[in-house]
């Protein structure tokens, strides 16, 4: 039975190809099949070839000229991309990146933030001033804001008498505070000197990305390059040669065989 199926798969197979060469060299079967006729088929294959050939790489210059538009597209997007997320972060900087925390406070780029039994409040690092108060039981951080306001973190380092006391009650030791304090003086020292440059920045990042948006010489040189190659394409007088060849060869063969093969 295995032998059956092998047999039907091979005559299927020189079926298959035996009429994809009919079809491509037609007439009798000693023009397709014949050596006598060889050199004619050959003559015809090779017209052929030669116009795949150049058509093939016509089709792969003209898709590498495509391809390097698409690169330059990215690469024009991503830096104006780029360009506007950086004016977007100066126009509106936010919290930033968290530096670091210790308890009731999480130091940001730009902010300190405050959380108390689940309720937050924000205070900007720009013009913040921070001061450790040790205390019997508890140590204090007290953040003064530049309109006077102040807000006070606790930091328990002794744990309360017994019957007050919590079995989840975190302590801190004076130079964890103290250290912590340090972190937010200079991190408000960054704040303002960031702060005292920004108008500066926001313009030089606003030009910029008015300047990387009307820059679009390389994608323009890309385009105008698929352009070129397409018109050299269209124009290349090997490819209208290689026509002529072929055609030449069609009607040699349909005067042999009185069919017209195809292209």
């Amino acid at each position: 039975m295995e032998a059956v199926r092998v047999l039907i798969l091979v005559l299927l197979c020189g079926g298959g190809w035996a009429a994809w060469r009919r079809a491509r060299f037609p007439g009798e079967w000693t023009h397709t099949f014949s050596a006598r006729y060889a050199r004619e088929r050959t003559d015809l294959a090779g017209a052929r070839r030669a116009l795949r050939d150049l058509e093939k790489d016509a089709r792969n210059a003209q898709a590498a000229a495509r391809a390097q538009i698409g690169l330059e597209r990215s690469k024009y997007e991503q830096r104006v991309e780029e360009l506007e997320r950086k004016v977007a972060r100066l126009q509106d900087p936010g919290l930033g990146a968290q530096l670091t925390r210790l308890g009731e406070l999480a130091l940001y780029e730009h902010a300190v933030v405050h959380t108390v039994d689940g309720r937050s409040k924000v205070l900007p690092l720009d013009g913040l001033h921070a001061r450790f108060d040790p205390g019997e039981r508890v140590h204090s951080l007290y953040l003064t804001q530049p309109d006077g306001r102040v807000c006070r973190a606790k930091y328990p380092h002794r744990p309360a008498p017994a019957a007050d006391q919590e079995a989840s009650l975190q302590l801190f030791d004076e130079e964890q505070v103290r250290d912590f304090e340090v972190r937010i003086h200079d991190a408000a020292a960054d704040e303002n000197a960031f702060r005292s440059t920004l108008a500066a920045q926001l313009t030089q990042a606003q030009e910029e990305s008015a300047e990387a948006r009307q820059d679009t010489g390389q994608l323009d040189s890309a385009r105008q390059r698929l352009t070129e190659v397409i018109d050299r394409n269209r124009n290349d007088p090997r490819r209208k040669e290689a026509l002529t060849e072929l055609e030449e060869a069609h009607d040699r063969w349909e005067t042999l065989t009185q069919r017209r093969p195809p292209r």
